[in-house]
This record gives C-alpha cells, sequence and structure tokens, in this order.
C-alpha cells in the first residue's frame, strides 16, 4: 500500500506545475508580440513538455540502473507519474490554445433564455443555459 503514495503525488505535482504557471505567466507565450499577442506557444504548455520528456527520461535510466537516483521502485514511478502528468498537461495546453487559435474550439458562454412571459408579477424572468445543463436537466 505504502508505493501508491508516491506514484500518487508525483502525479499531482506533474498537473499542478504547468497549470500553476499558466496562472503565474497569465498566459504569457512565447514569440508574442504587442501586435501579435495571440502569436507562438504558451509557456506554460512548454515547460510542462519539457519537464515532462526530461522526468521520464530520468525515470527510465533510473530504472535501468545508468544513474544512481531514482533506484528504488516507489522513487521510479514517482518520477515517471510526475513526468507523465506534466508532459500529457503540456501537451494538452498546447493542443487547446492552437485549436482556440484556429477557431476550432472555445469556451461557450451559456445563453439567456426567458422561463415565463411577462405580466401575472413576474418581470420577463431569466435562466442562463449552459452548453451542460441540457445534460444536467436530463440527468
Amino acid at each position: 500500500m505504502s508505493m501508491v503514495y508516491k506514484p500518487v503525488g508525483g502525479a499531482v505535482i506533474g498537473v499542478t506545475i504547468p497549470i500553476a504557471i499558466e496562472f503565474g505567466a497569465k498566459g504569457a507565450r512565447i514569440g508574442a508580440t504587442a501586435e501579435e499577442p495571440t502569436k507562438g506557444y504558451k509557456w506554460s504548455g512548454v515547460i510542462g513538455t519539457i519537464l515532462g520528456i526530461g522526468e521520464i527520461g530520468v525515470a527510465y535510466a533510473g530504472h535501468t540502473k545508468k544513474i544512481g537516483w531514482p533506484s528504488e521502485k516507489e522513487d521510479v514511478g514517482f518520477m515517471a507519474a510526475m513526468g507523465g502528468a506534466k508532459l500529457a498537461t503540456g501537451v494538452s495546453i498546447l493542443i487547446l490554445d492552437e485549436l482556440r487559435k484556429r477557431a476550432l474550439y472555445a469556451f461557450r458562454k451559456g445563453k439567456r433564455i426567458p422561463i415565463s412571459e411577462e405580466g401575472e408579477g413576474g418581470e420577463g424572468l431569466e435562466r442562463e443555459m449552459t452548453p451542460t445543463s441540457e445534460l444536467v436537466e436530463e440527468i
């Protein structure tokens, strides 16, 4: 049971770091200019991808005993989980950003629809429809 804690911790750290970089950098990009603020790639995606590849390499080197640390199974699992989570998060940030730039993906805001007609004491009540509200109502 104790062998589970390090890989789980590594995965949590691996996802948290690229997201924390994204919030800290406020969406900053490599190669962006004042004229073209959406040019280039997000720092968080690039850093997450590079660190992820490096940490997976360290885990592999430790597993094959080419380096001294990580040598224990749970330490190798920790590095592999952290690297895999950083790699997946970094690549996801880069892919979603590219799709958003090409207008193939967008965060949709809900639209307001009337619930009842004006009259009878109501002042035209409205509610916000979100993309998931139909599914939630069905459930």
